[in-house]
């Protein structure tokens, strides 16, 4: 009969219980998933954005994909399937990856900049020339530089000043930038959105004086412009 030394059996024995041990732990750390699992609840599809969605834009299947989530790790309204979204217009901005609920979306009835109007907003096109030209989704400030022969604005202008500049529009978002220069006037139309005052300040400021438009940070985006 083989004999093992009193060294190979305790080595036997160590391994016997680290064995023992690892499968509690595996067995434990299982339950503790399953456990997790039941917790998060059923798992069910949601539709997330492929890349940054701007406001304005007319989703198309390139836009999105479907993804497995937990129920309870989603907000409310996230939409299921791609055929929820295809075809609508974007009225809240999206950021890659993130998830694309109904409200994002202008209803099926809405295209174009139509679908990108809030209520109470308007979209208003400029033309700007030796200015910023930014890109669709950016968030812009709106200013104006009258000379002296500028008539009064009407009462009510709503506009901060500084040394014969004027701030007519803080932080609006940009929906759409035309593509090329404007034949008649060699500057470029950018539209805007914003609010019913700011529409007739921009107006008044872009027949009497020189506007120009100031890159913002995302974060400075006017509340109803986000």
């Amino acid at each position: 009969m083989l004999r093992r030394s009193p060294r190979a059996l305790g080595l036997w024995g160590a391994a016997a219980a680290l064995a023992i041990i690892t499968t509690a732990v595996v067995a434990q750390d299982l339950a503790a998933i399953h456990r997790h699992a039941r917790e998060l609840g059923p798992e069910r599809d949601a539709l997330v954005a492929t890349h940054a969605l701007d406001l304005g834009h007319a989703l198309g299947p390139s836009d999105v994909s479907v993804r497995r989530v937990h129920r309870s790790q989603l907000p409310p309204g996230v939409l299921a399937a791609d055929a929820d979204a295809i075809g609508r217009v974007v009225a809240v901005p999206v950021l890659e990856g993130g998830f694309i609920a109904d409200g994002n979306l202008a209803p099926r009835s809405r295209r174009g900049l139509d679908g990108a109007l809030p209520p109470g907003m308007r979209a208003v096109r400029v033309v700007v020339r030796d200015s910023l030209i930014p890109p669709r989704g950016a968030v812009v400030d709106v200013l104006a530089s009258f000379d002296a022969t500028a008539p009064s604005p009407a009462s009510g202008f709503d506009a901060t000043s500084s040394a014969g500049t004027a701030v007519v529009g803080p932080g609006v978002r940009v929906i759409s930038v035309d593509r090329g220069a404007t034949s008649s006037s060699g500057g470029t139309g950018v539209t805007l959105l914003v609010t019913e005052r700011q529409a007739r300040d921009i107006a008044y400021a872009a027949t009497h004086g020189t506007v120009v438009l100031v890159l913002a940070p995302p974060e400075e985006a006017a509340s109803g412009s986000s």
